[in-house]
């Protein structure tokens, strides 16, 4: 099979982890991941949580253009895995296979997420990233029209209005009193 990328370079075997084939580009260093043999590896693989890397961050490539799947010649899927990063998963969904670009497995690692390789492409996983996304969108506008000083009184009186037993009651003075 050729490379995903590359398209004229053979793939070699490799094993990401222990029990976990894969085969990658010699050339841009790219690797393709068969979702089956993924999936053995992950239930019979016993995954140690590790803690956050302080390490240097991952140096990674992240192709933009669209991906035409090596087996069937169908144009594959991509899905954000982070916020905190531009690179996607290119997936096939009718070999169900991935392509990683170089440094892409390495991420999935550093981030502690290499396990949940099925769960990125699901709609709960995508939903969640476009929420955190808004959400971030959302606290950088009222930071910017609030300023810090302001928005940390706000974030603070909001927590002790949340934890309060009168809460409705502060609420409807609030509103009928400013």
């Amino acid at each position: 099979m050729n490379c995903y990328q590359c398209t004229d370079v053979r793939l070699k075997p490799i094993k990401l982890e222990s029990a976990l084939p894969a085969k990658q580009c010699d050339q841009c260093g790219g690797t393709h991941i068969d979702l089956l043999s993924y999936r053995n590896w992950r239930e019979n693989t016993k995954l140690v949580n590790q803690e956050q890397s302080t390490a240097e961050p991952v140096e990674t490539s992240d192709n933009k253009k669209a991906l035409i799947c090596q087996k069937c010649s169908k144009l594959m899927l991509k899905f954000r895995f982070s916020n905190k990063h531009d690179n996607v998963v290119d997936v096939c969904s009718h070999c169900d296979d991935v392509w990683l670009d170089s440094g892409e497995w390495e991420l999935l690692n550093q981030l502690d997420i290499q396990n949940q390789l099925t769960q990125i492409m699901t709609a709960p996983w995508q939903k969640n990233l476009k929420q955190q996304h808004f959400a971030a969108i959302k606290q950088e506008q009222y930071l910017k029209q609030l300023g810090e000083e302001d928005l940390q009184t706000v974030k603070s009186f909001s927590q002790w209005l949340k934890d309060h037993p009168n809460k409705s009651l502060i609420e409807r003075y609030i509103r009928t009193n400013t």
